[in-house]
């Protein structure tokens, strides 16, 4: 079930915004066989279910993923989680983390860029509340740490600012804009509660590396095999 931080009956506050613009616990019940289940709790319909379903069962942190449209998020760590990444133009799955030595993909030319990996709660998605990762490149990130030591508006996570993020364009021509949201201002400009918003929060912890799927050298050897065979 989505949880739901939509303000209610908050009066309304001054604005205050400031942009910048860059580049890109499993339960276990005893069964009675002789109760019927309720088959509607057991049965779901939906894209909805299916995603929640999806996050259950993995381990693995669900990708932020950068839109035209304005989205707002609350940054949950102040540090962000570094690695390098390939990114392959094939069908299906594009990002591959780096192995570092012995890596298959860059014996066959691949040159993985440096990534920075953020926790963020996501409170634009239509399904509810989502702690996502948003993965950036080099030149967002360092946009990113300057709002960290700006005493405006970091660190990160401190409690009482949000941001707004979007993007522009596509492939190398791509924008991202950040622009840092004051709690004050959630109730106004985004319907949402923020005495609610930052007690979900304080329960929320960030993603550690684990969270962050690292393919096998094997798997990554299948991959360069396409890569070999396609040149």
């Amino acid at each position: 079930m989505s949880t739901s931080l939509r303000a209610s009956n908050v009066p309304n506050v001054d604005s205050y915004t400031t942009p910048a613009s860059v580049e890109n616990t499993e339960l276990f019940v005893e069964e009675d066989e002789d109760t019927m289940p309720n088959s509607s709790s057991i049965i779901q319909s939906g894209w909805a279910a299916v995603k929640q379903a999806s996050m259950k069962n993995s381990k693995f942190a669900t990708d932020f993923k950068f839109d035209e449209d304005l989205q707002l998020v609350k940054f949950v760590s102040s540090e962000p989680l570094l690695f390098m990444q390939h990114w392959i133009n094939r069908p299906g799955k594009k990002s591959f983390i780096s192995i570092g030595e012995d890596d298959p993909l860059i014996a066959v030319g691949s040159v993985p860029s440096q990534k920075f990996a953020f926790t963020v709660l996501n409170l634009s998605d239509p399904e509810g509340p989502q702690l996502e990762l948003m993965t950036v490149g080099i030149r967002l990130c360092k946009q990113i740490e300057k709002l960290a030591s700006d005493p405006k508006t970091g660190p990160l996570n401190r409690p009482d600012m949000y941001f707004a993020v979007s993007k522009s364009g596509t492939g190398t021509k791509t924008t991202h804009t950040i622009v840092p949201v004051k709690e004050r201002d959630l109730a106004e400009d985004w319907d949402i509660d923020p005495v609610a918003t930052a007690e979900y929060v304080k329960t929320l912890k960030p993603y550690t590396a684990d969270a962050l799927y690292l393919s096998t050298k094997q798997e990554l050897a299948d991959i360069a095999k396409e890569i070999a065979s396609s040149n």
